[in-house]
């Protein structure tokens, strides 16, 4: 083989070069701390790593999401415990009315204080996160939950749905509960109803007392006053009308419909009208609460103490039971907080496996390329000094 000058030139070079090249990864695998620099350094490896990469970022979304899960329930819980605050001090001020010896001044006052918690649980109903999202709106977050006034009504804008987060590949938590669940779905005790006036009544005539036979189907009924006064019964679940019976002794009047028994005291106006229902609006049972307290009609107090009562106990009853539901979901948040962690810490140790550099194996490396680059150059030298003329 004929070895030229150039040949030399070009072998040597290209010698140094390689060298200088496996040293440079070197420094920079020591100098990063990662052993695999480009995929082609370990393709096997660098694929793996990729997976794991991956799977570790969609670990750590799931986490902001438990963290935003966590702040949700957190806030929903508060609320409620708000709620049950109000619930219970309206409790206690029906309580209070029922003292026979109050006079209408002083029942008047406790109308005007529960119609104060009355504003007090709308505010609570309608209240909105950090992002300006109803809380208990359902679906329809954008849109206040509950409009109206204790005179005009108060009537459910929201829907039934319940916001979720995902946060496991295999969990989507609901993070909030329907206003209506809480609020609207008051149910009676077995046995018993609720009777009630609307707020747009203009008559004098208020419920002063209900009670429900065992024919009762436990349907809900739409009592309407006509002129007269004359009263129809419309059934609410079939829209279908029922027969009344009714007879009046002084202001008093009483109607019977369908195994139910209503009694009015009051002069009712063509237009109003009352409902009867084992299950009522938190809002509706106040409303009417806070107008009987200020009626001064004796008959419709006493029955107003007695539905408040009732009615704010399943008000109690009500949000205890949200309030679990509540508490389980924020255990299950820090469990898989917790399931999270671990996880990422597996990740790290994965990626740490197939990733990091060995520092004393590429140190040691380092030094040894340095001197095998250190070699090249030096026969290099020596090599291209070789020459005829030098011995002419």
């Amino acid at each position: 083989m004929r070895v030229t000058t150039g040949m030399i030139y070009d072998t040597g070079v290209a010698q140094m070069q390689r060298q200088s090249a496996q040293l440079l990864d070197t420094q920079q695998q020591v100098s990063t701390g990662r052993r695999i620099l480009r995929p082609s350094d370990d393709p096997v490896a660098s694929a793996r790593a990729l997976e794991v990469s991956q799977s570790k970022s969609v670990n750590a979304l799931y986490t902001s999401n438990q963290g935003y899960a966590g702040d949700a329930l957190k806030l929903v819980d508060s609320k409620l415990m708000a709620a049950t605050d109000i619930v219970t001090y309206v409790r206690t001020r029906a309580v209070e009315a029922g003292n026979g010896t109050y006079s209408n001044q002083e029942h008047a006052a406790i109308g005007v204080d529960v119609a104060q918690q009355f504003d007090a649980l709308l505010g609570i109903a309608n209240s909105q996160d950090s992002a300006g999202d109803y809380v208990f709106g359902g679906y329809r977050s954008n849109s206040l939950p509950f409009s109206g006034s204790l005179a005009a009504g108060v009537q459910y804008q929201g829907d039934q749905g319940a916001r979720t987060l995902q946060i496991s590949a295999s969990r989507e938590l609901p993070i909030t509960t329907s206003g209506d669940d809480i609020f609207n779905a008051i149910h009676a005790a077995p046995g018993s109803g609720f009777a009630l006036s609307s707020a747009a009544n203009t008559g004098s005539a208020l419920v002063s007392g209900l009670s429900l036979a065992g024919s009762y189907n436990g349907h809900a009924y739409a009592v309407n006053v006509a002129s007269g006064p004359a009263y129809s019964v419309v059934d609410a679940t079939t829209g279908a009308t029922v027969p009344v019976t009714s007879s009046t002794s002084g202001t008093s009047t009483t109607l019977s419909f369908g195994g139910v028994t209503l009694s009015l005291d009051g002069a009712p106006a063509a237009g109003d009208s009352f409902n009867v229902s084992t299950v009522a609006s938190a809002f509706d049972v106040l409303g009417n609460f806070v107008t009987s307290l200020k009626s001064g009609n004796a008959s419709a107090i006493a029955f107003g103490n007695r539905q408040a009562i009732a009615s704010m106990d399943a008000t109690q009853d009500n949000i205890s039971r949200v309030q679990s539901g509540v508490g389980s979901r924020m255990v299950e948040v820090e469990t898989q907080q917790n399931i999270g962690s671990d996880l990422d810490l597996q990740y790290n140790q994965a990626l740490s496996r197939l990733e990091d550099v060995d520092y004393a194996e590429a140190v040691s490396n380092l030094t040894q390329q340095k001197t095998f680059l250190e070699a090249a150059q030096q026969s290099f030298l020596k090599v291209s000094n070789l020459s005829l003329f030098n011995y002419l």
